[in-house]
C-alpha cells in the first residue's frame, strides 16, 4: 500500500532556487583580501608646515638697522615731519644741547634750612651765576645756562657749581656738584636763534668737516627747518682768520644745498677772537 502525504510532496517538489531564496551560504575569495586597497603614490607631496616660510619672512622684516656714526654721513636728508609732533624721523636728534642746562632733583637734607645758595663757577674760576634763595631747598633746581650778566655759557669751556646752605644756627654746609662742560648750545639772541658750537669737535685740520661736525650740521638743518626763517649767517671766530673764513663758506655752502636756500641769503663771516679768547662757530637766523 503506497501512502502520499501532501506536505511533504509539495517541499520535495520545490526547486532549488525557492529554498535559498533569504539566505547566504558561506563562501570565499581565493587570491585577494577584500579589506587590502591598493593606490598610486602621487608624483608631489607638499609640506604642509609653514614654519621655514615665516621664519624667513621675519627675519627679513625684523632687521635691526645700524645707525652707526659713519652710516648716517651719506644719509638721504628726506626729512618729513612726524604728525602731531614739531620733531622730525631723524636718528640724530638730541645732539644739540638746549636750556635748561641744569635739570636737578634736590634732596632735602634732615635739618632745617635757613638759607641756601648754588654757585656756578668758570673755568677761569670766577662766579658766572648764583642762585640763592631763603628757607627750604625748592624740590626741583633748573638753570639756563646764562650768566649775572644775561650772557650765555660758553661752549667748550667747563663750569662747576656746588650748594652752600646754611641751618637755623649758622652752621655752613659745602657740597660740590658736577662739571658741567658744553659742545653746543642752542639759544635765542635779540630774537635770533642762535647754535653755537665748539669749533675743534665740527672741524678736522683745515677746511673739512669732522664725523661729529656733520651729525651736528644734521640736526642743525632740521632746527632751522622749524624756525622757518629766510636767511642765516655763519660766523668762525678763530686765531685764523683765513681758516676761519673757509670754514664758515663750507658751512654756508653745505646749509644752502640742504635747505634749498639761495647762497647770498646764507652769509658766511670770519670774526676774530676776543680778548677772553672765546673761539666758537655760530649758526644765527637774521
Amino acid at each position: 500500500m503506497i501512502l502520499m502525504c501532501g506536505p511533504a510532496l509539495a517541499a520535495a517538489e520545490r526547486p532549488a532556487s525557492a529554498r535559498q531564496a533569504g539566505q547566504l551560504d558561506e563562501f570565499v575569495i581565493e587570491g585577494v583580501p577584500r579589506i587590502d586597497v591598493q593606490a598610486d603614490k602621487p608624483l608631489y607631496s607638499p609640506d604642509l608646515s609653514p614654519a621655514p616660510a615665516v621664519l624667513s619672512f621675519l627675519a627679513q622684516q625684523q632687521r635691526t638697522p645700524d645707525f652707526a656714526a659713519k652710516a648716517l654721513l651719506f644719509a638721504p636728508d628726506y626729512l618729513p615731519v612726524t604728525l602731531a609732533s614739531p620733531l622730525t624721523k631723524t636718528p640724530w636728534r638730541a645732539r644739540l644741547t638746549r636750556p635748561p642746562i641744569l635739570d636737578i632733583l634736590v634732596k632735602q637734607p634732615k635739618f632745617a634750612v635757613e638759607r641756601w645758595r648754588v654757585v656756578i663757577t668758570n673755568d677761569r674760576g670766577q662766579v658766572f651765576q648764583t642762585l640763592y634763595g631763603k628757607g627750604r631747598l625748592p624740590d626741583r633746581l633748573t638753570w639756563d645756562g646764562r650768566g649775572k650778566n644775561g650772557e650765555m655759557l660758553r661752549v667748550g669751556h667747563p663750569y662747576a657749581y656746588s650748594y652752600h646752605v646754611l641751618d637755623r644756627a649758622e652752621v655752613p654746609s659745602y657740597l660740590p656738584g658736577k662739571t658741567i662742560l658744553l659742545r653746543s648750545l642752542v639759544h635765542e639772541h635779540w630774537g635770533r636763534l642762535v647754535v653755537a658750537l665748539d669749533t675743534p669737535i665740527v672741524f678736522d685740520k683745515g677746511p673739512r668737516l669732522s664725523v661729529e661736525g656733520m651729525l651736528l650740521l644734521r640736526e642743525v638743518q632740521d632746527l632751522l627747518r622749524e624756525s622757518g626763517t629766510g636767511a642765516l649767517q655763519v660766523t668762525v671766530y678763530g686765531w685764523d682768520q683765513d681758516l676761519a673764513r673757509r670754514q664758515a663758506e663750507l658751512l654756508s655752502r653745505r646749509l644752502s644745498a640742504a635747505l634749498l636756500m639761495q647762497p647770498k641769503r646764507v652769509r658766511a663771516r670770519a670774526a676774530a677772537v676776543g680778548r677772553d679768547g672765546y673761539d666758537r662757530t655760530e649758526i644765527g637766523t637774521r
